[in-house]
């Protein structure tokens, strides 16, 4: 068999899975448990994971709050930031090509009184940035707009989104699954304020994943979903996932590394398979071919269904 579908999923890299074996057994310790040098050492660790992924992504450390994986973070985000920022306005703008993850979020902030305007893209599958500074309202409070898409690899503008975001001082959420460790992402440099990405999207085990928060100018809060023991500065309790977390961080050491390099080859495999395609005819690129992942393509065959 031939997978093709790893937007869905990949494997774990080896050298992941090197880094996570000791994890599982022979350093159990909680990281929670700070009287005892099983639960330092398993802290260490963990904090040693949050800088290789503040690392890949322009953060600091201490702004990564670790999840179950992307949809936690994307909840957390949406759920956490609306409890608190809706007293100043209840309206949110989304983009109708994001992942379920959102909109289905975004439809249960509906049912707590949100206001979601859902932007259309244009025919190339990108967001007009002038579409979106229409959009803001004096009441507007937040934005999600994902990073790249899951289906076509469209990357969004969203230096120009996160500018306007800026000027109306309204908090911009970007679900970055799909780009985290794919293409060169620096949070501070466009603004974001909340951005969600999962591990196994880059070669990382599954069920883990974080949410960047940004701490500084602005400082972002958001209420939490899970109560219990205060983990993650108090924004996300529950027993640490060492194992996972520790392959996070080694994930995304690699992808940190090898980041270029890959993306040169995927982009030359990715002309070739589509040269090739194109040219039995009938055959439809999806999506803007500029702006998008080097590992992604989407085609349309007219004859598919005859």
């Amino acid at each position: 068999m031939i997978y093709l579908d790893y937007n869905a999923t990949t494997p774990c890299e080896e050298k992941v899975v090197e880094a996570m074996l000791p994890w599982l057994s022979e350093h159990f310790g909680n990281a929670a448990s700070q009287t005892h040098a099983f639960g330092w050492k398993a802290s260490e660790a963990v904090e040693q994971a949050r800088e290789q992924i503040a690392n890949l992504i322009g953060s600091e450390p201490s702004e990564i709050v670790f999840t179950s994986g992307a949809t936690e973070a994307v909840n957390l985000a949406l759920k956490g930031a609306f409890s608190l920022y809706s007293i100043k306005g209840q309206h949110v703008i989304s983009v109708r090509t994001e992942h379920k993850a959102v909109l289905d979020t975004c439809a249960y902030l509906e049912k707590k009184g949100a206001i979601i305007s859902y932007l259309e893209v244009d025919k190339n599958g990108r967001l007009d940035p002038s579409t979106f500074q229409s959009a803001i309202r004096e009441d507007t409070i937040m934005a999600s707009v994902m990073l790249a898409n899951n289906e076509t690899g469209v990357i969004q503008p969203v230096d120009e989104i996160a500018s306007i975001c800026k000027d109306h001082g309204v908090l911009l959420f970007s679900d970055a699954s799909q780009a985290v460790g794919k293409i060169p992402l620096n949070v501070k440099d466009p603004g974001i304020h909340l951005l969600a990405f999962s591990g196994h999207k880059m070669y990382g085990p599954k069920g883990v994943g974080a949410l960047y928060v940004r701490q500084s100018n602005p400082r972002v809060k958001i209420d939490p979903l899970i109560h219990g023991g205060k983990h993650e500065k108090g924004m996300r309790s529950g027993t640490l996932n060492v194992p996972g977390i520790i392959g996070l961080g080694k994930a995304a050491e690699i992808a940190n590394l090898k980041m270029a390099q890959d993306a040169e080859r995927h982009a030359g495999l990715i002309k070739l398979l589509e040269s090739e395609l194109l040219r039995l005819g009938e055959v439809y690129i999806n999506g803007d071919t500029t702006n998008r992942l080097p590992h992604v393509t989407n085609l349309a065959f007219r004859f598919a269904g005859a």
